[in-house]
């Protein structure tokens, strides 16, 4: 990988945990690019599932996403995603896609794609990155890593709320068992519990952990 010119917060969490709330409004503060990796997952679904190729056969799966290709930049601040010359990124909140994502997310040769695309965007801009596996595997040299996790209960409602009815505890399971970059919490990360604390709570919580470390951060 390319040197890294640029900051990354990296942001890893369970399903539902708020990462993308907490890591919108810690970009916000900071004036870094925001980075939803799992919207990278989820378009590559949108696609597959457009295709209708077979998701349980990772051969199927790894052929068409290397044929089709994937393009990844940021645009106006935010991300910018294309698989086939495709924008997939209106449509990674269909129930399907929250049904099929983690399957897609367990093979091995697309994960290896998508996080040489993550990598590359470091060189772009500062970055809040969130995901599950940014502080592990994506950038396990940065020292500014987060871990949100809430219990499964407030979890579950949080999605309800969010009109999505994916099994929280199911891609609990897929995402930690996965044999490919598992979704664990990295030995130096802080952990956060978002069913505790509000975002701004959070928010406040990790800009003083980020100056704790180094970091030049705007008043808490």
């Amino acid at each position: 990988m390319s040197q890294t010119l640029h900051p990354v917060i990296a942001i890893d969490g369970t399903a539902a945990s708020g990462k993308s709330t907490f890591a919108r409004q810690l970009a916000q503060r900071l004036g870094y690019t925001y980075v939803n990796t799992g919207a990278m997952y989820r378009g590559v679904t949108w696609y597959l599932l457009e295709k209708n190729i077979p998701l349980r056969d990772a051969e199927a799966v790894t052929h068409e996403v290397l044929a089709a290709g994937v393009e990844t930049r940021l645009q106006d601040g935010e991300l910018a995603f294309f698989i086939a010359g495709i924008d997939p990124l209106p449509h990674v909140r269909e129930a399907r896609v929250n049904e099929a994502v983690s399957l897609i997310a367990q093979v091995s040769p697309v994960r290896k794609l998508l996080v040489t695309e993550q990598q590359g965007l470091a060189a772009l801009a500062p970055l809040v990155m969130e995901g599950r596996d940014i502080g592990t595997v994506v950038f396990p040299q940065t020292p500014y890593k987060f871990f949100l996790d809430a219990d499964a209960e407030v979890r579950a409602k949080r999605r309800s709320l969010q009109g999505e009815d994916d099994s929280i505890q199911r891609r609990d399971v897929l995402d930690q068992q996965r044999q490919n970059s598992p979704l664990t919490c990295a030995p130096d990360a802080l952990r956060l519990d978002s069913g505790r604390a509000s975002v701004e709570e959070l928010v406040g919580n990790a800009l003083r952990h980020l100056a704790s470390r180094g970091l030049v951060v705007p008043a808490v």
